[in-house]
C-alpha cells in the first residue's frame, strides 16, 4: 500500500504561545512493499509526521493519500485505515493491559467483530509472525522478558493484518539480544510478505542493514531521500544534523586515512567484511607475484 503526502505542514497548538512548526511542505511518495528507514535528531518531526500517515494527527494544510483515499476526508473511515496502517509506538509494551498474552494480541480482531475462530487463527499467526511459542499464550504479558513483550505488541497489531506496518524505535531501552530478535523478526516479516514497513530508528547501524530507501528529517522537513549508498554517501551533511554514519562506516574511513583503504560504500559488517577479505586476496595474489618475478 502507498502513502503519499503533498505539501504537508502542521502546526502544534497554533494562535497560542506555544506554537511549533512541527512540519513543513513534506512532499513523499513512499510505494508499496518498500522498506524505508526514517532517521533525524530528536525533534526533527519523525514521530509526527509518521502519526499523519494513519490518521492520527489532522494535516495544519496539505494532503495525505493512504492507497489513494484522502486520510482527511470526512467519509474516509478511520477504523480501516488503522486496521490498513498500523503503527507500532515507542516502548509498545506500556501499552499491554490483558491478563493474558492472548487476549492482548486478541483485542484489536474483537474490535472488528470477526468470530472466534477467526480471531484464535489470527492470534496464532500474529505471534508466529513475531516468534514466539504458543505456550506464552496463556501467560499474563507482564511476566516476560523486555523483548518478548516488545514482540507481543507488535503481534497485537500483525493481527489486524496490516499493508503497512509503522515501527516507531522498536528497539529503544532493549539489551542486545532483545534488539537483535527484534529486526530479525521484523525483516523476516518484511521478506516473507512484501508489506510497506516504515522503520523509525536512532540506529544508523539498523537503518543501513534492513532499509531499502532512507528519509532524513531535519527540523521538519525532508532534508535528504535516497538509498542507503546515496545517503550516508552525504557523511559530513548528516554530521552537521547531529546524525551520524554506521560505525563501520567510521572504521572504513579511519583505515582509509591510515592508508589502509577498502573502498567507498561500507555501512554495513557483512559488507565491511568481504571488502577487506578481497582486499587481503589482492594482498596475498600481489605478494605471490612479486616473490615469481624473483
Amino acid at each position: 500500500m502507498s502513502i503519499e503526502t503533498r505539501a504537508l505542514h502542521y502546526t502544534y497548538m497554533p494562535g497560542s504561545p506555544f506554537e511549533k512548526q512541527a512540519l513543513t511542505d513534506i512532499n513523499l511518495t513512499i510505494r508499496d512493499n518498500e522498506f524505508i528507514g526514517l532517521i533525524g535528531h530528536t525533534g526533527s518531526g519523525k514521530s509526527t509526521l509518521i502519526q499523519h500517515f494513519n490518521g492520527l494527527l489532522h494535516p495544519s494544510s496539505g494532503e495525505i493519500l493512504v492507497g489513494g483515499l484522502d486520510v482527511n476526508k470526512k467519509e474516509t473511515d478511520k477504523q480501516e485505515l488503522r486496521r490498513q496502517v498500523g503503527l507500532v509506538f515507542q516502548y509498545p509494551e506500556h501499552q499491554l493491559f490483558e491478563e493474558t498474552v492472548e487476549r492482548d494480541v486478541a483485542f484489536g480482531p474483537k474490535n472488528l467483530g470477526l468470530s472466534e475462530e477467526e480471531i484464535h487463527e489470527r492470534v496464532l499467526e500474529a505471534i508466529h509472525y513475531v516468534g514466539l511459542d504458543e505456550a506464552l499464550l496463556k501467560k499474563s504479558p507482564f511476566e516476560l522478558s523486555g523483548g518478548q513483550k516488545r514482540r507481543v505488541a507488535i503481534a497485537g497489531v500483525l493481527a489486524m493484518r496490516p499493508k503497512v506496518l509503522i515501527l516507531d524505535e522498536p528497539t529503544a531501552g532493549l539489551d542486545p539480544a532483545g534488539r537483535d530478535e527484534i529486526l530479525t523478526q521484523v525483516r523476516a516479516l518484511y521478506l516473507a510478505h512484501k508489506m510497506t514497513v516504515i522503520l523509525v530508528s536512532h540506529s544508523m547501524e539498523d537503518i543501513a542493514k534492513l532499509a531499502t530507501r532512507v528519509i532524513v528529517m531535519h527540523k521538519g522537513r525532508v532534508a535528504m531521500d535516497g538509498t542507503v549508498p546515496e545517503v550516508f554517501a552525504r557523511a559530513a551533511e548528516l554530521r552537521q544534523m547531529g546524525l551520524d554514519v554506521p560505525q563501520v562506516t567510521r572504521l572504513a574511513e579511519e583505515m582509509a586515512k591510515r592508508g589502509m583503504p577498502i573502498g567507498d560504500g561500507i555501512y554495513t559488517v557483512e559488507r565491511a567484511k568481504s571488502a577487506i577479505l578481497m582486499q587481503l586476496g589482492l594482498l596475498k595474489n600481489q605478494k605471490g607475484k612479486e616473490g615469481a618475478g624473483k
